[in-house]
């Protein structure tokens, strides 16, 4: 079942923390900064479908390896209050850190006790069967941020259309975890034939015993609006994100 469907949603193993969390967390962090440097202080709405809980527990040695070998320095001075006390902050808790305080966050999760761990009134519930639903929306949101589970393979081509229709209006931002090889190829295939402006990082996952099996990618897709040249300088940030994750893949 999908992590945003209203039916059960899979249990997964997942430590918080891990590649892929550092991959699209780091993404998502130089995103919604740009983002929020273009709004020149107009609150930016942030749509987050899967958003998990606000924050979670980190293992010491999770903690340790973002403190002392993940170079990137925006995305670690926000999480440090949190690693100080055993925890990691969420998607939803990042991006408004990122934005200064001006984020207006449009939540939906298949759980309900993460949806009680956002403040009452700091943030909107969104009504839908799936988070992918809010791929057929028209609300004005800058940034809308997908973080499904592997189950994004049963129609990994069709999610990546509707994505692409809807940057039309906002930014959309995908983190896509997978296991084969073939799966990158078909993320490649899809995008090619897509033909749209977009960038992707990948990430592989080397067996590590912290990581788990997963190998990991993202795809931001800009909205069409945005200025090109200020695009590429935000691409530019995130190929430096993912370079300094790839460093981090290997075993301790």
């Amino acid at each position: 079942m999908a992590k945003g469907s209203r039916q059960e949603p899979k249990r997964v193993r997942y430590n918080p923390g891990n590649l892929g969390d550092l991959l699209k967390h780091g993404w998502l962090v130089e995103c919604v900064r740009f983002l929020h440097r273009l709004n020149e202080g107009e609150p930016l709405r942030y749509a987050d479908t899967f958003c998990g809980f606000a924050e979670y527990d980190i293992a010491g040695e999770f903690a340790e390896r973002i403190r002392e070998r993940f170079h990137a320095p925006t995305f670690r001075t926000l999480q440090e209050p949190f690693l100080a006390r055993g925890k990691y902050a969420g998607s939803v808790t990042l991006a408004g850190l990122a934005a200064e305080g001006r984020l207006r966050p449009f939540l939906f999760d298949t759980n309900p006790e993460a949806l009680a761990g956002f403040p009452a009134g700091h943030v909107e519930s969104l009504e839908m069967q799936s988070g992918f639903d809010i791929l057929e929306t028209g609300e004005p949101y800058d940034l809308i941020f997908l973080d499904p589970y592997d189950d994004i393979w049963d129609d990994c081509e069709g999610v990546l259309a509707r994505a692409a229709a809807r940057s039309r209006g906002a930014s959309v931002l995908i983190f896509l975890p997978f296991r084969a090889g073939a799966q990158e190829e078909t993320l490649a295939a899809a995008l090619d034939r897509l033909g749209i402006n977009c960038l992707t990082g990948t990430v592989r996952n080397p067996g590590s015993r912290l990581d788990g099996r997963h190998h990991f990618a993202t795809v931001l897709m800009p909205a069409a609006a945005l200025n090109p040249g200020a695009v590429l300088g935000l691409f530019g940030e995130l190929n430096i994100v993912t370079a300094r994750v790839k460093a981090l893949a290997a075993p301790f």
